[in-house]
């Protein structure tokens, strides 16, 4: 790296962008806004930004809305209706479409890390939250609508 690379957009650090995701017994916040589910894209849109990526699944009517930079993704037939996130942790597992970038925010459940306090959550919240286990590895978190309540 060159003392006046600054000056060049393409050679310039990227800012991270910090997600964190509160899980209280009422809500989920994400970076201090809060959303139920189902949830729209324009309000995941108006979190997280525009969608890297939103690819159609073929042959059905589902499409794959990617944010690669922070490690999550959508799929949903109606960007009205998103039903679920899914924070991918490890995408070097088969997890279908996927961002480019591993999930590096943080998870909180009752202001505790989700490792600590997922065993705790109980059917009666207003959205579910769960592993993905692989290899007996936790590679993704999925975060969403609780048909049951």
């Amino acid at each position: 790296m060159g003392i006046f690379d600054f000056r060049d957009p393409s050679k310039r650090k990227k800012k991270e962008a910090t997600i964190i995701i509160q899980c209280d017994p009422n809500e989920i916040r994400i970076n201090n806004t809060s959303i139920s589910f189902p949830t729209s894209y324009k309000i995941i849109k108006g979190i997280l930004g525009d969608a890297t990526r939103i690819e159609p699944i073929k042959q059905t009517k589902n499409s794959i809305y990617l944010w690669d930079e922070l490690g999550i993704y959508c799929s949903c037939p109606d960007p009205e209706k998103m039903l679920m996130l899914l924070l991918v942790e490890d995408n070097r597992y088969g997890l279908g479409h996927q961002p480019k970038s591993n999930f590096t925010g943080k998870v909180l459940i009752d202001g505790e890390a989700m490792e600590i306090t997922l065993d705790k959550v109980g059917q009666d919240r207003p959205y579910i939250i769960r592993s993905v286990i692989k290899e007996n590895k936790q590679v993704a978190i999925a975060i969403g609508w609780n048909p049951g309540v």
